[in-house]
């Protein structure tokens, strides 16, 4: 009998490591379960946030490509004032120089003529690249310069003091003019001239 109570003592010590083992393993395990969790959790966090990272710097690299482009769509080839002789019959004045060209001898490549008259000053282009703009207001951009000459391009119009006009060159620049004085005949007109690449 002693030997079955001794038997059945060994039996229920086992038991008991046993069960205590295994629910260290279980303990162990769940930790290291939950310990991968958590780590494939920060893992996915820090992932998600160094792609998020990444993914805003890409949005921000795209922007700096972008706001490049722009830069470098809205270069400024010249920008100032200009005084351009009026003589007759005609000047003639190309913007694809810097400084701009002005000359009483026909042209080649010319952007506008100033040409004296009745009236006092006549601002012409005779492909119709000139484009009017009210008088005033903010000063035009590239793109707005673009949009006028394409909805309101003409060939001419009067250089009268105030008067504002876009621009496009010969070799395809676009630029924004504004009569600062005019002579009202032959004689010195001033103008500010921004000339785009």
């Amino acid at each position: 009998m002693a030997v079955v109570f001794l038997g059945f003592a060994v039996l229920v010590a086992a038991a008991v490591v046993f069960l205590t083992a295994g629910r260290g393993g279980e303990g162990e395990a769940s930790a290291g379960a939950d310990g991968s969790q958590g780590g494939a959790q920060e893992g996915a966090q820090g992932s998600g946030t160094e792609s998020g990272g990444d993914g805003g710097g890409g949005r921000g690299e795209a922007a700096a490509e972008d706001s490049a482009g722009q830069e470098q769509e809205d270069t400024v080839l010249f920008e100032d004032e200009l005084s351009v002789e009026v003589a007759s019959p005609y000047t003639y004045v190309d913007l694809d120089t810097d400084p701009p060209l002005r000359t009483d001898s026909r042209i080649d490549g010319r952007d506008f003529v100033l040409r004296p008259n009745i009236d006092g000053v006549a601002f012409e282009n005779s492909s119709g690249g000139i484009a009017p703009l009210p008088e005033g207001g903010q000063a035009p951009d590239k793109a707005a310069c673009l949009d006028a000459i394409e909805t309101n391009g003409t060939s001419g119009a009067d250089f009268t003091p105030g008067a504002r006009f876009c621009v496009q060159t010969d070799q395809g620049r676009v630029a924004s003019i504004e009569a600062v004085s005019s002579p009202g005949g032959v004689g010195t007109a001033t103008l500010q001239a921004t000339v785009w690449e």
